[in-house]
């Protein structure tokens, strides 16, 4: 596989995660709110859940030639602090902090980890052209 598919592969997946993420917001969030479903707080968490695939797949679809090399591992660890850092940001100005979707971007970052791990995904820089 060469880098300009690999780069059409990672971009389809980030968008299509955050486009499942609008739809979701505007669609099963309200009918999960109005009908007091107990959905194991999935419709507060999913934008944390799906952060993290959604960072590390487009900062691979736009990663460039020049410059520090940008391992999955290491990105995932990146996603995992800027949603948290996001989540402090937001508990200082909301004044309450949301425990669950730090605890949903940390599992996420570890299912993601163990799933390039088995499937043996690969950074950009990795790809031959």
């Amino acid at each position: 596989m060469n880098k300009k598919k690999a780069k059409v592969i990672y971009r389809n997946v980030g968008l299509g995660l955050t486009a499942l993420c609008f739809v979701l917001s505007y669609f099963y969030r309200p009918y999960a709110y109005s009908h007091h479903l107990n959905d194991f707080h999935l419709a507060d968490c999913y934008t944390s859940f799906f952060g993290v695939p959604i960072i590390v797949c487009l900062t691979q679809a736009f990663y460039k030639e020049e410059g520090e090399k940008w391992s999955i591992p290491r990105n995932i660890i990146y996603a995992v602090l800027m949603l948290f850092v996001w989540e402090l940001v937001d508990g200082l100005l909301a004044k309450r902090m949301d425990w669950l979707d730090i605890i949903a971007s940390v599992i996420s970052g570890c299912l993601m980890y163990v799933v390039c791990r088995i499937f043996g995904f690969k950074n950009i820089g990795e790809y031959k052209e």
